[in-house]
């Protein structure tokens, strides 16, 4: 068998900021209220990307998720037009504009758990959507990251994309960041 790996880097999005919104996280709450700036941010992970698909890595670049997320806010019982509602949200609920506003879609390590074709009974790379449950900001994120999979990845016969698990306590998922394989033979191409 021959296996690829390929690098996914997550653009960063316009509305990149540091609102402490995960707590629990040192770098999120000691930058928390820092003024941001998108603009750099876009340019140096590029750079990263470059920098790596230069030295010969297979990289891939999945684009930011739309924020402001105004269905989150409908949701939530907000209305009016989306200039109404987010001046609204601004003034009533300032923590859930920060976070329907969130660039976290970056964080893509957090946007799967992946069992290699290694190790899947039927030979197919599974990937399983995060549900991120765990925070508001990241639990918003599913949807979205499941279209973007199923995009990318469409060649049902090598690859099956799984929706997320329930946005439950008991199944909670945050991706491809902490779990870890240990296993024989493998071959890299």
């Amino acid at each position: 068998m021959t296996a690829h790996e390929v690098n996914f880097d997550g653009l960063v999005g316009l509305t990149h900021h540091y609102a402490g919104l995960s707590f629990g996280n040192e770098a999120s709450t000691r930058h928390r209220f820092q003024v941001s700036n998108p603009r750099l941010a876009v340019k140096q992970g590029l750079l990263k990307m470059k920098a790596l698909a230069d030295a010969g890595f297979l990289q891939a670049v999945i684009p930011p998720h739309e924020r402001p997320f105004i269905p989150a806010l409908r949701q939530l019982g907000f209305t009016g037009s989306d200039e109404q509602m987010l001046a609204k949200v601004a003034r009533q609920a300032p923590r859930w504009l920060s976070s329907v506003s969130s660039a976290s879609p970056m964080w893509v390590a957090n946007a799967a758990t992946v069992c290699p074709s290694a190790d899947a009974l039927d030979g197919k790379v599974h990937l399983t959507v995060a549900n991120l449950n765990n925070k508001f900001h990241r639990a918003l994120e599913a949807p979205v990251t499941e279209a973007l999979l199923r995009a990318i990845f469409r060649d049902e016969n090598q690859i099956s994309v799984h929706s997320a698990l329930p946005q439950v306590a008991l199944v909670g998922a945050d991706g491809a960041a902490h779990p870890t394989g240990l296993g024989g033979e493998c071959g890299w191409a």
